[in-house]
């Protein structure tokens, strides 16, 4: 019966207010699940009193992990969820308060398979009466085995409600939002391939809407991404969720297309995957300028396969050379070229140190603690990838493989300063630490 009715609850969505959403914390992906899980039972209790008290096995279920027993993954989560600050309403949408900062739980404690829990008073309100919300649904929630992907759900389904939940919805975001909104503060090139490319396989895959993205570039670099969300005609299922209609149609695929760049080269014959591979690979003004001089060329009939020639004209530059312009952009290129690798190094200087701290903090745990952090981990492995499954029941967590995934999802739980959680936090103590040198090297 309980199962039959946690199955139930899953279909139904939660009214997620726009400024916890937008929280500038690192939550895991069982503890930001743990969250929404909460604020739907939550405004479905609307009690007076000031604890409720929900099913551990419908919490279980409601984040996906119906089939499992090991309830210290919830005490985990409602640990940080109640020691963690948050600090809500970052990006400033909701324009009923300006700024905030509390925990999410009060307090919460489990006995006999019920969950007590009392929220934060602080914010009561904006998870019982939201004035401004997105309407997220519970059953998507516990198909993302990614943290990234349901973080960027929740924004895109936050931006389209705010918006008036129209079927398709175009806007531009910066890279420095989006940074903020996925917490990744890697470059550019990480964050495309390492995180948003799986983002939208699994939203594309698992969720109500569909997304497509291009980059949008300043000069030579990607600035900020132009998203395309569409909602799906769908069928919510408990065993998925089931596309009603789909289209196949070049002419409506080429419309969803954000990039005009890669319009213009799918219309003169260049493959969709190619055309964004260019695109992605080179600046518009070579794009442009190339596909100018290919069809002066075209139309002399110096040229028999336009796309053929055109493809080769850009990743060779036909383009007529002029040598005096070209030493500012490669200049500006070369300041851009150095910045980019500084950070690059300052970023991998930043992780190791984060590697290091963590085995430190993980060192001095007690054994219990040690264990504990062991079990959970175990237990997640249902949820992750068959390779490093297959690598801990060969060698356990003497795997390279096994060990190095442990500790990264160790960082969120056992890194707590603020150079080891903030990148420009590192980079403030790296300069500090240089000062200090310097002036006892002139003293």
């Amino acid at each position: 019966m309980m199962h039959q009715l946690a199955q139930q609850h899953r279909n139904e969505q939660l009214l997620k207010p726009t400024a916890t959403i937008h929280v500038g914390n690192r939550l895991s992906l069982i503890e930001r699940k743990v969250f929404n899980a909460i604020i739907w039972h939550s405004q479905n209790q609307r009690s007076a009193k000031p604890a409720n008290y929900m099913s551990v096995d419908l919490l279980m279920s409601l984040i996906g992990l119906e089939r499992s027993k090991n309830t210290e993954v919830i005490m985990d989560a409602l640990e940080r969820l109640t020691t963690t600050p948050i600090v809500w309403n970052t990006l400033k949408k909701d324009r009923t308060a300006d700024w905030g900062v509390c925990t999410f739980l009060a307090g919460a404690e489990m006995n006999g398979g019920r969950l007590r829990y009392v929220l934060n008073p602080l914010l009561v309100e904006k998870v019982e009466h939201p004035t401004l919300f997105a309407k997220i649904q519970l059953l998507v929630q516990t198909r993302f085995s990614s943290k990234y992907s349901l973080a960027l759900y929740e924004f895109l389904i936050d931006e389209m409600c705010r918006n008036g939940n129209p079927k398709t919805h175009v806007f531009q975001v910066s890279l420095d939002t989006l940074r903020h909104v996925l917490q990744f503060d890697g470059i550019y090139k990480h964050l495309n391939s390492d995180v948003l490319k799986p983002c939208v396989k699994e939203i594309n895959k698992h969720s109500d809407i569909s997304l497509v993205y291009s980059g949008v570039k300043k000069g030579r670099a990607v600035a900020a991404l132009l998203l395309t969300i569409e909602r799906k005609a769908v069928q919510l299922a408990l065993t998925d969720l089931v596309t009603v209609e789909t289209s196949d149609d070049p002419l409506n695929q080429l419309e969803l297309m954000n990039d005009p760049l890669e319009q213009m080269l799918v219309t003169r014959g260049v493959g969709k995957r190619k055309a964004k591979a260019l695109v992605e690979t080179y600046d518009e003004t070579r794009i442009r300028e190339n596909i100018a001089h290919v069809e002066r060329e075209y139309q002399a009939g110096k040229v028999k396969v336009l796309s053929a020639y055109l493809i080769r004209a850009i990743e060779e530059d036909y383009r007529p050379k002029v040598k005096s312009a070209a030493l500012p952009e490669r200049s500006e290129m070369s300041e851009r070229e150095a910045a980019e690798k500084a950070r690059e190094e300052l970023l991998t200087d930043w992780n190791r140190y984060r590697e290091r701290r963590v085995r430190e903090r993980f060192a001095v745990l007690s054994s219990a603690e040690q264990e504990a952090h062991r079990s959970a981990f175990v237990e997640r492995l249902d949820h992750t990838s068959s390779i490093l499954k297959k690598q801990f029941k060969k060698d356990g967590f003497a795997s390279r493989m096994v060990d190095a995934q442990f500790f990264s999802e160790l960082h969120e739980r056992l890194l707590e300063s603020p150079e080891e959680l903030d990148l420009d936090a590192y980079r403030a103590s790296l300069m500090d630490i240089a000062e200090v040198v310097a002036a006892r090297a002139q003293g």
